[in-house]
C-alpha cells in the first residue's frame, strides 16, 4: 500500500498504513526511504507503465490538499475551524490576542494526553505558539487557549494541530485581521535665541509633532517644561493628525537660574489618542543659561620693590578676570592700606581695566607706589585691592570682589658677627688653625663687605669680598699658621660693609678669640703614600701576595706638627727589629721611613713601625704570603713593560741554565757513583764502576740496564735505586734482584803486605826514583800532575777491576742456579764498553808506543771482510784469538756428522725449537752462544744503558727504558 502525503507543500510529513502520520526523517530513522531517485528505480521494476500509473497516484492529491481540511478527527477527538475564537475580537498592533480552541471527544472514554499545538502563520518548528496535553472526558467538550502578543498590523493566521491516540493529526488554521494605531513622536524642539540665554531670560520653544501610526489621531496636547523646575511645564494644544502628518507649535518657557538645563517634549501626555506604544515619543534638548557677568582676581597679588633699594617703588601687580561677559566694560580697582594706631592710611588712586569681547576674559594690571608709600613706619601691611568699589557694575557674585598682598617696609639690614671658632683651642707652635666666623644678615636685602681680622702680630688684613644674602647667614674659614715657640695667638675680626651696602648696628659686628700654642712634635703617618717595592725604596713596585724568600723594601710618609727629633723602629710580627729610621723635623714637615725584610715564611707577614719617643702611634702592616715563585709582574705594569721583562728574563733564564749546565754537568763514573752504592742483591759497597759486585758476583751491568715503572707516579726508572727521583717513594728492590749472601775473599799474600803497608800510611819523605821535581818537570811536556796521576789511578782501578770481574765471572759460572737462563758472554769488552767515557784522544795522549798497521786496500775507516789481511797483526797485537782466512769453520759444536762444504751451518745446528713433553727427561743444558744481531738492520744505542737497538724500537729489551 503506498504512503500518501498529508502536506505536499514541504513534503515534512508522510502518511503510512501502520504508524499515521510521521516526519520524513523519522521514516528515514526506521528504514522507510523516501529519496525520489532510489523509489523511482524500485517502480522501475515493474515496468515503465507501472511507474507513470505511481506518478500519478502520486500526484492526484495535489488537488485535494491544496486548502487544508476546516475540520477533523483524531482518534475520535474533534476539531473545526468553527470552534476557535479570538479574544479581543478586534486585535490592534502591538497588543495581544487570545486564541480559544474547543476539543470534543466523540468516544463514550475519556482520552487522556490528547496532544494539541498553536503556530503562527505556518505548522513549523520556529512558529510554535504553545504545545500542551490534556484529558478529555467521555463525550465532553474542553477548551484550550495560547496567547499571542506583539501583533503586527495585517491579516494573521493561527494554525493548530490536535492529535490523539496515535491517529493522524487534525490540521487547519484561521485568518484573523489586526487594526492600526496612531503614533505621535516628537521630532523636532528647538529653542530660541539659541545661545545668550542669561538669568530671568524667556525663550521659545518650537516642537515639530508627527504621526507615524497608520490611523488618524485625534486631538491631543504636548507638554513642554523643564527638568528638575517645579511649575516650568506649559501644554500645548495639538491638532488632529492623519498617518505621517506633522504638526509645528510653539511654547514660551522662563529660565529663572543659570547653569545647564534640560527641556522636555512630551506628546499626548493626557493619553487622548490611542496609540501603538503608549508613552513613547518624547524628545529633550539641553539649554544653557548663563549667569550675571562676575569680576574677580585670579591668583596671588604681587607686591615686589627692588632688592637692594628700602625707598621702592614698590611694584603692586595681579590679574582681574570677567566670567559670562557681553561686550564692553570698563572695572575700577581700588587700593587701599590698613594701619593701626595713629598711623594715617596712605591715598592710593583707583585703576582701570578695561574688557572686551564674549565670554570668560582677563586683563593683568600692575601699578608703582613709590612717595605713597614711603610714609609708612617699618613693618609689614595688609594691601588690599578691591574691583568696582563704587557698585556701578551689575555682577552675579560680590564675594570675590577683593584681593589681599603683604606690603612689607623694610628695615636697614643688621650684619651680626658670631664669636671665631678656631679647629683647637690647644696647637703645637707651626701648626695652622682653621678659623670659623659666621655672619649673618638679619635685613630683607643682601649685604656686601669684607671681614677685617688681626693675627700674630699682623693687622687690618682684608678678607675677599662677602656677599651675603637676606635672612640668611654666611661662614667664612680660614686656614693662618701659628708661630714658632710657645705663646697666646689672639685672633680678632670686624665686619666692614661696602660703601654702597647697610649695617644700622656695629655694635654686633667684631669678635675677639685667643688660643694656645705650644711646642709638642707629634707625627701623623700617611697611610695613603704606604708603597711596597721589591729589594730597595727605589725598586720596583709590588704587591701581594709576597713571594717566598724575596725581599721587600716597605715606604711610608710622616708629617709632622711640631718640631723635634724622634726614632722610628721598624719590627717584624714577632718583634725582631728590621732596622731604625731618625728623624729630625719641623712643623708642618714630612720624612720617610723605609722598611726593608726578606721573605722567609709563608703565613701572612706583618712589620710594625713604632715611634721610641712615642711621638706617633705605631704603625702596622701585613701582606699575604704566596709560595711559588712563578708569579709575574704586577697588574698595573703595562704590557710593554712586561713583554720586556719576560723578554729580559728569557736571556737571563737560558744563561743560568747554560751555566747550571757547565757547573753541575758529571762523568758517566761520578753519576753512577752517586746513584748506586750499595748492590742491591747482598746489599755490600760498590766504588761505583763494578761489572760484578766483588761481595756477591752479582752482574751488576745487566741490573743497571734494568727500569721498571714506580707504584707511586708510574714514571719509569731504574731498578738498583731505593727511592723514586720522581716522587720519593721508597722501592722495594728485592721484587726485582734476588737475594745473595756476601762472601768472605780472602787476600793473598802480596795484598796482604800491600795492605798493611797501605795501614800503616805512606811515607811523605820518601822520594821517588827519578826527577825531583816532577810536577814542574811534566807540566813542561804540557799535563798537569795532579790530573796525571788521577787518570794513571784511575786506569790502575778499572784494570785490576776488569781483571777481578774476569775471574770471578769464571768462577760464577759453575754456581748459576737452575732454572736461569745461561747467557754466554765474549771475554773481550765492546769498544763503547772499553772506551766508555773517554775520547779517542785521551786513550792515544801520552802513547809513544802505539803502533800503526797500514792497510794497503783500504776502502774505508771501518773494519770489514775486505780487511781479513791484517787480520792476524790485530790479534797478535790484542792477543786475541780468532778465525783467520782460510781457516775451517765447524757451527753447532760439531754435534751433527753430516758433511757440508764451507761455512755452512746445518739445519739441525740452528733449530732451538723443542717440544715440552712432562715424561721427558731433563737434559743438560748448553749455553748459548752470544747472538749477533742482523748487520743489515740500522742500529742505535740506548740513551739509558747503551745498549744496541734498532732504531725504531719504542722500548729497550735490555733495560726495558721506553721511548715515546
Amino acid at each position: 500500500m503506498l504512503t500518501k502525503a498529508i502536506r505536499l507543500q514541504s513534503l515534512r510529513y508522510l502518511a503510512t498504513p501502520n504508524s499515521g502520520l510521521k516526519p520524513i526523517v523519522g521514516i528515514a530513522a526506521e528504514g522507510e526511504s523516501f529519496n525520489s531517485h532510489v523509489h523511482i528505480k524500485a517502480l522501475m521494476r515493474g515496468g515503465v507503465m507501472q511507474f507513470f500509473l505511481v506518478v500519478l497516484l502520486v500526484l492526484a492529491p495535489l488537488a485535494v490538499w491544496t486548502n487544508p481540511a476546516s475540520a477533523g478527527s483524531s482518534g475520535g477527538v474533534e476539531a473545526s475551524v468553527g470552534g476557535v475564537g479570538f479574544m479581543p475580537a478586534a486585535p490592534v498592533m502591538g497588543g495581544s490576542v487570545t486564541i480559544t480552541l474547543s476539543l470534543h471527544n466523540t468516544n463514550p472514554t475519556t482520552a487522556n494526553n490528547v496532544e494539541y499545538s498553536f503556530y503562527k502563520h505556518s505548522i513549523e518548528s520556529g512558529n510554535l505558539l504553545k504545545y500542551a496535553v490534556v484529558d478529555i472526558p467521555g463525550d465532553g467538550y474542553v477548551d484550550v487557549s495560547a496567547v499571542w502578543n506583539s501583533l503586527q498590523e495585517g491579516s494573521q493566521q493561527i494554525w493548530l494541530d490536535v492529535a490523539y491516540n496515535g491517529d493522524t493529526a487534525v490540521r487547519f488554521y484561521k485568518a484573523f485581521n489586526v487594526l492600526g494605531l496612531a503614533n505621535l513622536e516628537v521630532t523636532l524642539i528647538e529653542v530660541s535665541p539659541s545661545s545668550g540665554l542669561r538669568i530671568g531670560d524667556s525663550g521659545i520653544v518650537s516642537t515639530t509633532v508627527t504621526n507615524s501610526g497608520t490611523v488618524a489621531s485625534g486631538n491631543s496636547t504636548l507638554q513642554v517644561g523643564i527638568q528638575g523646575l517645579t511649575n516650568s511645564s506649559v501644554d500645548v494644544a495639538v491638532p488632529s493628525l492623519t498617518p505621517g502628518q506633522s504638526a509645528l507649535v510653539n511654547a514660551t518657557l522662563d529660565f529663572p537660574e543659570s547653569g545647564t538645563w534640560t527641556l522636555t517634549a512630551t506628546p499626548d501626555a493626557y493619553d487622548e489618542v490611542s496609540e501603538v506604544a503608549e508613552g513613547y515619543g518624547s524628545s529633550t534638548l539641553e539649554v544653557e543659561v548663563l549667569p550675571l557677568p562676575d569680576y574677580y582676581f585670579t591668583g596671588q597679588l604681587l607686591i615686589t620693590s627692588p632688592s637692594e633699594n628700602l625707598d621702592g617703588p614698590w611694584t603692586i601687580s595681579g590679574t582681574l578676570a570677567r566670567s559670562y561677559g557681553a561686550g564692553n566694560q570698563t572695572a575700577h580697582i581700588n587700593f587701599s592700606v590698613a594701619t593701626s594706631g595713629q598711623q594715617e592710611a596712605p591715598v592710593i588712586a583707583p585703576l582701570e581695566v578695561m574688557f572686551t569681547g564674549e565670554g570668560d576674559s582677563s586683563q593683568p594690571f600692575s601699578v608703582e607706589l613709590d612717595a605713597v608709600l614711603q610714609g609708612l613706619a617699618v613693618g609689614e601691611y595688609a594691601l588690599t585691592v578691591t574691583v568696582d568699589p563704587f557698585g556701578w557694575l551689575d555682577q552675579s557674585n560680590n564675594a570675590n570682589d577683593q584681593v589681599t598682598g603683604l606690603l612689607n617696609i623694610r628695615p636697614i639690614p643688621n650684619v651680626q658677627v658670631d664669636p671665631a671658632s678656631p679647629s683647637s683651642m690647644i696647637v703645637n707652635s707651626g701648626d695652622k688653625v682653621n678659623w670659623y666666623v659666621l655672619l649673618t644678615n638679619t635685613g630683607d636685602i643682601s649685604v656686601s663687605g669684607r671681614l677685617n681680622y688681626s693675627w700674630e702680630g699682623q693687622e687690618n688684613i682684608l678678607s675677599e669680598i662677602i656677599n651675603i644674602e637676606p635672612f640668611s647667614s654666611q661662614a667664612w674659614t680660614k686656614n693662618l699658621s701659628t708661630g714658632q715657640g710657645a705663646h697666646t695667638a689672639t685672633f680678632s675680626a670686624r665686619w666692614q660693609p661696602l660703601t654702597n651696602s647697610y649695617d644700622s648696628d656695629s655694635s654686633d659686628s667684631e669678635t675677639t678669640v685667643s688660643i694656645t700654642v705650644s711646642d709638642t712634635l707629634s707625627l701623623t703617618f700617611q697611610l695613603s703614600t704606604g708603597s711596597l717595592t721589591t729589594n730597595t725604596a727605589t725598586g720596583a713596585l709590588a704587591h701581594a701576595p709576597l713571594k717566598y724568600g724575596s725581599t721587600y723594601a716597605y715606604t711610608i710618609t710622616l708629617t709632622s706638627s711640631g718640631e723635634g727629633n724622634d726614632t722610628l723602629v721598624c719590627l717584624d710580627g714577632v718583634g725582631a727589629e728590621l732596622g731604625q729610621t731618625s728623624v729630625s723635623i719641623a712643623n708642618g714637615e714630612s720624612a720617610m721611613v723605609t722598611c726593608i725584610f726578606n721573605i722567609e715564611q709563608t703565613t701572612p707577614y706583618s712589620i710594625n713601625i713604632v715611634s721610641s719617643s712615642g711621638t706617633a702611634q705605631t704603625h702596622i702592616r701585613t701582606w699575604s704570603i704566596s709560595s711559588t715563585d712563578t708569579e709575574f709582574a704586577a697588574e698595573d705594569q703595562s704590557f710593554d713593560r712586561l713583554a720586556a721583562m719576560l723578554g729580559i728574563g728569557a736571556v737571563v733564564f737560558v744563561g743560568i741554565l747554560v751555566s747550571a749546565f757547565l757547573l753541575t754537568r758529571k762523568r758517566d763514573e761520578e753519576v753512577e757513583r752517586d746513584i748506586y752504592d750499595y748492590c742491591p742483591a747482598c746489599e755490600g759497597e760498590l766504588e761505583g764502576d763494578e761489572k760484578l759486585c766483588p761481595h756477591c758476583t752479582f752482574n751488576l751491568a745487566r741490573a743497571r740496564r734494568r727500569f721498571h715503572d714506580c707504584t707511586t707516579c708510574t714514571e719509569n726508572i731504574p731498578s738498583m735505586i731505593s727511592h723514586c727521583p720522581f716522587c720519593g717513594t721508597e722501592q722495594d728492590l728485592s721484587i726485582h734482584f734476588e737475594k745473595r749472601q756476601r762472601r768472605e775473599i780472602k787476600p793473598l799474600p802480596d795484598a796482604v803486605g800491600a795492605q798493611t803497608e797501605a795501614e800503616s800510611g805512606p811515607d811523605d819523605d820518601e822520594i821517588v826514583v827519578g826527577t825531583k821535581d816532577f810536577d814542574s818537570t811534566i807540566e813542561e811536556f804540557g799535563y798537569d800532575a795532579g790530573q796525571l796521576e788521577s787518570d794513571w789511578d784511575e786506569k790502575f782501578a778499572a784494570a785490576e777491576a776488569e781483571m777481578d770481574a774476569l775471574t770471578k765471572r769464571l768462577e760464577a759460572e759453575g754456581e748459576i742456579e737452575e732454572g736461569e737462563d745461561d747467557v754466554a758472554e765474549p771475554l773481550l769488552k765492546t769498544a763503547s764498553e772499553t772506551f766508555s767515557g773517554e775520547g779517542f784522544e785521551d786513550v792515544i795522549k801520552g802513547r809513544d808506543d802505539m803502533i800503526s798497521i797500514d792497510d794497503e786496500g783500504d776502502d774505508s775507516d771501518e773494519l770489514s771482510a775486505s780487511d781479513a789481511q791484517i787480520r792476524k797483526q790485530l790479534y797478535d797485537i790484542t792477543g786475541e784469538e780468532g778465525v783467520l782466512p782460510g781457516e775451517e769453520v765447524i757451527i753447532g759444536m760439531g754435534a751433527s756428522e753430516r758433511e757440508f762444504v764451507g761455512n755452512e751451518i746445518p739445519d739441525d745446528a740452528m733449530d732451538f725449537s723443542f717440544e715440552d713433553d712432562e715424561l721427558t727427561p731433563a737434559s743438560i743444558k748448553l749455553k748459548r752462544a752470544a747472538r749477533r744481531r742482523k748487520t743489515g738492520e740500522e742500529m742505535g744505542e740506548c740513551g739509558a744503558c747503551g745498549a744496541d737497538i734498532p732504531m725504531d724500537a719504542n722500548e729497550c729489551d735490555v733495560c726495558g727504558a721506553r721511548y715515546d
